[in-house]
């Protein structure tokens, strides 16, 4: 296997019930996308706690190609990394299968991903429902663990990031917000989007499993919906709030996001000529 040294940046997706504070962003367990072109569960979690590491071996690995993910091919099964938590403790990883998305996804691979601890290998998403390993999907750049940090994504030509399927990050990108087809601005908008971070300030104003539409100024996701519209998304947060609807904001208790009076207008949601990247939509 060819050797290579690359920096990574590595989220975990924590394992845990529905019942746990929605506040818990990095780490609450989130309901599969419906994957319905355009109509998603939308939830809390961006994708877990931060690590950040060297790798040892590998193969195929380039954080900046134009034409796949920073990792493809079953190549790199069997290969082991370090990795350095966010508290400075370094964590021995393990890629154990490989498995080759379908349709749009084709072009996506989806890693099963271990932890060293002192009994063994533990999964690094967690598992399912069916108690299997969830696998996560590899990303170009990173993200913050920190919720307080408002920049949360950042480019990068040596740092790639395993996004967890089933939490934020991967459902973006499985909706076909690729960095290497370009759509960047989408995947970190449809982050904001899902979260329901309209200050762009790292907190979600949401709810795990509601329903939503969403659509984008590129034509990947198409409107198939007739709902009502909620928000206009960029990669820093809402760019306008639909007054004349009820937002997602209001389904939790506690105080609405900062930001929500000088966001609201009656207009918002109709059209992305004012600069909106992602529009999303709620049912009536």
């Amino acid at each position: 296997m060819k050797s290579s040294l690359l920096s990574i940046t590595i989220l975990l997706g924590a394992c845990v019930t529905p019942g746990d504070e929605a506040g818990d962003e990095l780490g609450q367990a989130q309901q599969e996308s419906t994957s319905l072109n355009g109509t998603s569960l939308n939830g809390t979690s961006l994708n877990g706690t931060s690590l950040n590491g060297t790798s040892l071996t590998g193969t195929a690995i380039s954080a900046t190609s134009t034409t796949g993910p920073p990792l493809s091919g079953s190549g790199v099964v069997g290969s082991t990394w370090n990795g350095t938590a966010s508290n400075g403790t370094t964590i021995k990883l393990r890629i154990d299968t490989a498995l080759q998305g379908t349709g749009t996804n084709a072009d996506l691979w989806f890693y099963g991903v271990s932890y060293q601890t002192a009994t063994g290998w533990s999964p690094l998403c967690g598992l399912d429902t069916a108690n299997v390993p969830i696998k996560a999907v590899t990303v170009a750049g990173k993200w913050s663990a920190t919720a307080a940090d408002t920049a949360y994504y950042s480019s990068s030509s040596t740092s790639f990031t395993f996004a967890c399927r089933a939490k934020t990050i991967a459902k973006c990108v499985e909706l076909g917000y690729k960095t290497f087809q370009g759509r960047t601005t989408q995947l970190t908008s449809c982050v904001r989007l899902l979260r329901g971070d309209y200050c762009g300030s790292g907190t979600a104003y949401t709810v795990d499993g509601t329903l939503l539409n969403l659509y984008d100024n590129v034509g990947v996701q198409a409107d198939t919906q007739v709902w009502s519209p909620e928000a206009e998304w960029t990669p820093t947060g809402a760019r306008c709030i639909n007054s004349n609807n009820n937002a997602r904001y209001n389904l939790q208790a506690g105080a609405d996001p900062k930001c929500v009076g000088k966001l609201k207008t009656t207009t918002c949601g109709t059209t992305f000529a004012n600069g909106a990247i992602l529009i999303d939509e709620l049912p009536q």
